[in-house]
């Protein structure tokens, strides 16, 4: 590691980052994603790998015509919430409470093993928005 002076505090308070997507998504928005081998985000497959976060609702293209709306290509910048309270879209039926997971980026019920990526603060419906708080950990 470089020598590095770090003078005073530095603690980043923000609640989004920005990363690179690591493939095309057809609508990142309120999605959860995770990390590929390169370092950059794709869809969180399922609850077997630590998962980054819930791409923001403006994430993707602004498309208008809705369209293209939320569309990510390879490469490009995807806003991502990492803590603090959210909203997530629902891949089934999520009641209030509930540990949640991913399944194709979206939000289902964890089992143990699987990384959670918050605690529901809403009962949601599969394709309906869930508000969670992001507390990530692994499910026992």
């Amino acid at each position: 590691m470089a020598n590095r002076n770090f003078n005073g505090v530095q603690i980043n308070q923000s609640v989004t980052i920005v990363e690179q997507a690591g493939a095309e998504i057809a609508d990142a928005r309120n999605r959860i994603l995770a990390y590929d081998k390169d370092g950059n985000v794709v869809l969180a497959a399922d609850g077997s790998a630590v998962l980054v976060g819930i791409a923001l609702i403006e994430a993707g293209i602004n498309d208008i015509s809705g369209v293209e709306s939320g569309k990510v290509n390879a490469g490009d910048d995807v806003d991502i919430q990492i803590k603090d309270i959210g909203y997530i879209l629902a891949g089934g039926d999520i009641a209030k409470g509930e540990e949640v997971t991913a399944s194709s980026g979206l939000a289902v019920k964890a089992e143990a093993g699987n990384y959670v990526v918050g605690i529901a603060l809403s009962a949601a419906a599969k394709d309906e928005y869930c508000r969670v708080q992001i507390a990530k950990y692994q499910k026992n």
